[in-house]
C-alpha cells in the first residue's frame, strides 16, 4: 500500500511538471510575437498630437487685411507681408456669401481695386499663393467690408517755408500730376517742435490742421530751420511723436517723410551746423523703416557735384528754392506718388 502511494505521488508530480513546462513555452511564444509586432509597427501618436509628415508645411493664411478709400470709386486693400508667399490674389463681392471676383494679383502688400460704385457695400478677402494663376483650396483671409461713398482724394504737404512755396501760384501745382485735392499746411520758421506747438492756422497747430484734413497722403517737410543748431536725435524724436499722433487720428493716411534739402556752400559757411543735413536724412530714413512709413529723398536734382544746392535752383539766400526748382520738384514727387499706388 505504501509503495503504491509513492508511485502515485510521483505520477502526479510528473504531470504537474509537464503542465508547467507547457505553460512556460506558451508564454515565450506570446512574448516573441508581441516583440515582432512592436518592431513592425510604430507606436501610435500621443493623445492630442497630429500624425503629419514633417516635410508638409501648413498653408499660409493672409492676415491684417484693411480697407481704405483711395479715390472716387477706388478702394486700397492692404495686408501683412508673409515671407513664404510670392503672390497675393485679391477678391471682392457685393455680398458676403455671394460669388467673388478676382480683382487682381500682386507681389506687394497692397492693391487698389477700381471702378467700384457709390452707395454700395463691397466685401474683400486675400489669398496667398506661390503661383500667379488662381489656386483653389488655399485658406482665405478674413472677409472685410466697406461701403463706398462719394470721395475725393486729398494730398497734404506739411512743413516750413520751403514747403510753403509749393502752394505759390504757378510754382509747383501746374507741373504736379497728383490727382484729387492738394493742400499746403506750412509757414516760415516752423520746425519739428513748433509745427505741433504754435497755433498759427486759425487757432490750430500745424499738426492739428493736418489731422483735421484727414488726407489720403501727407508729405512731411520739416527740419531746415533747426538743423544748424539742434541735435538730430531730438529732431527725430519730435518726428516720431507726430507720426504716432497722425496714425492715431488718421490710421488710413499714408505718411511720407521727406529729406532736408541741401544748402549752398556759402550758407554752410555761415551756419556750420548744416553739416548735419546728410546725417539727419539717414536717420530719417531709418525712422521711416522702423515706423513703417515712407521716406522720400527727392534732393538729387538740387545738388551739385559737391552736394551743395545748385545756384540755378537757389533763391539767393542759400537755402530757399526759386520757381524752377519747384517745377522740377513737382515732377519728381508726382512720379514718386504714382509709383506708390501701382
Amino acid at each position: 500500500m505504501t509503495r503504491t502511494k509513492t508511485e502515485l505521488y510521483s505520477f502526479f508530480a510528473f504531470i504537474l511538471a509537464l503542465l508547467l513546462l507547457v505553460e512556460a513555452a506558451a508564454n515565450v511564444t506570446i512574448v516573441r510575437a508581441n516583440t515582432a509586432d512592436t518592431e513592425a509597427s510604430p507606436a501610435p501618436p500621443a493623445a492630442g498630437s497630429i500624425a503629419t509628415p514633417s516635410a508638409v508645411t501648413a498653408p499660409v493664411q493672409v492676415s491684417g487685411v484693411k480697407l481704405s478709400r483711395y479715390a472716387a470709386g477706388q478702394i486700397k486693400v492692404t495686408w501683412k507681408k508673409h515671407k513664404k508667399t510670392k503672390y497675393y490674389h485679391v477678391y471682392y463681392s457685393k455680398k458676403k456669401k455671394g460669388k467673388y471676383r478676382l480683382a487682381g494679383v500682386t507681389k506687394k502688400t497692397q492693391y487698389i481695386v477700381k471702378r467700384l460704385k457709390n452707395n454700395t457695400t463691397y466685401y474683400f478677402y486675400v489669398l496667398a499663393s506661390e503661383k500667379k494663376t488662381p489656386v483653389s483650396g488655399k485658406p482665405a483671409s478674413k472677409k472685410v467690408h466697406i461701403k463706398i461713398k462719394p470721395f475725393q482724394r486729398k494730398t497734404v504737404f506739411a512743413g516750413d517755408s520751403i514747403c510753403q512755396g509749393i502752394g505759390y501760384p504757378g510754382w509747383a501745382y501746374p507741373y504736379m500730376s497728383i490727382k484729387g485735392k492738394k493742400r499746403v499746411i506750412a509757414y516760415r520758421g516752423l520746425n519739428t517742435i513748433t509745427f505741433h506747438t504754435k497755433r498759427i492756422f486759425q487757432g490750430q497747430t500745424g499738426l492739428q490742421k493736418l489731422i483735421s484734413e484727414k488726407p489720403s497722403r501727407v508729405y512731411m517737410m520739416l527740419g531746415m530751420n533747426e538743423i544748424h543748431f539742434r541735435k538730430t536725435g531730438s529732431m527725430i524724436a519730435e518726428y516720431k511723436g507726430m507720426i504716432k499722433a497722425i496714425r492715431k487720428a488718421c490710421p488710413d493716411t499714408d505718411i511720407v517723410l521727406c529729406a532736408i534739402s541741401p544748402v549752398t556752400r556759402a550758407e554752410k559757411a555761415r551756419h556750420p551746423g548744416c553739416w548735419q543735413i546728410p546725417v539727419f536724412n539717414r536717420k530719417l530714413k531709418v525712422l521711416a523703416k522702423k515706423m513703417k512709413t515712407r521716406y522720400l529723398d527727392y534732393t538729387a536734382f538740387l545738388k551739385d557735384s559737391g552736394g551743395y544746392l545748385k545756384a540755378r535752383y537757389s533763391a539767393g539766400d542759400g537755402y530757399h528754392w526759386n520757381s524752377s526748382a519747384y517745377a522740377k520738384f513737382a515732377k519728381v514727387v508726382s512720379r514718386y506718388d504714382k509709383a506708390l499706388d501701382k
